[in-house]
């Protein structure tokens, strides 16, 4: 996880001069997609250089970019924050997640293997694992890790590219899901229906099973979203 004002620790190895801003951009991309950034975050550049092992030019060229994107939020202040997200804003995100995902899933069952399978199941296992002993930081990195898997089948890195930036936007979200125990460990999982939507070469199947998991999945959040009626909502209603 990177450091930020309110983390206790950190362990990631140094980075090279190569591309620094590149590699920043990297890191701190995977980490908003991985649910290890929470909405409202403040993202301090100084404690971020010393633990990356950079100046903090790099580390303002990446946070920057990021805010282009619409990744993180360049305050009246200065400050850089992880952005809050309204019910209106999240659930805009989840469509397009939806559209995306499951055309990238009905493209993947074309060039499927056996042994691609076999490995999404695996990590699948690996997940449930990790949920089931409590490391929900392990539960998202292995959940974004299939689902990528997966799209990566079909072929379309330019369809990928798009769902990883959606990842992006959305992952803190997803975050707090799981830190706020809105995720329980069940034997009936979306996941199993994917594998076996594969296994069949069942595009119809997989799509559907795509939709869900967003769908569902996402639900309490947005039920928390429009609760508050606000941004910035900390999801003690998604228990």
């Amino acid at each position: 996880m990177l450091e930020t004002e309110s983390s206790a620790s950190f362990e990631a190895p140094r980075l090279t001069p190569t591309s620094l801003s590149a590699q920043v951009y990297g890191s701190l991309r995977t980490s908003l997609a991985n649910g290890e950034l929470a909405p409202d975050q403040r993202l301090n550049g100084r404690i971020l250089a010393e633990r990356l092992g950079v100046s903090q030019t790099p580390v303002r060229e990446a946070m920057l970019q990021l805010v282009a994107e619409r990744a993180l939020t360049l305050n009246r202040n200065k400050s850089v924050t992880v952005p809050s997200l309204t019910a209106a804003q999240f659930v805009e995100l989840r469509d397009i997640r939806v559209a995306l995902e499951t055309q990238a899933v009905r493209c993947a069952v074309d060039h499927v293997t056996d042994a691609a399978i076999d490995e999404i199941a695996a990590l699948h296992r690996q997940m449930i694992d990790a949920k089931s002993r409590g490391d929900f930081r392990a539960t998202m990195r292995l959940n974004r890790e299939l689902h990528l898997k997966t799209y990566r089948l079909s072929g379309r890195p330019e369809l990928v590219a798009m769902i990883e930036s959606v990842w992006v936007r959305t992952g803190p979200y997803l975050n707090l899901l799981y830190q706020h125990g809105g995720q329980v460990v069940t034997a009936d999982h979306e996941h199993e229906r994917l594998i076996d939507g594969l296994r069949g070469r069942d595009a119809d199947a997989c799509a559907a099973s795509i939709q869900r998991d967003i769908v569902n999945g996402g639900a309490p959040i947005v039920e928390a979203l429009r609760a508050a009626g606000a941004p910035g909502v900390r999801l003690n209603a998604a228990r």
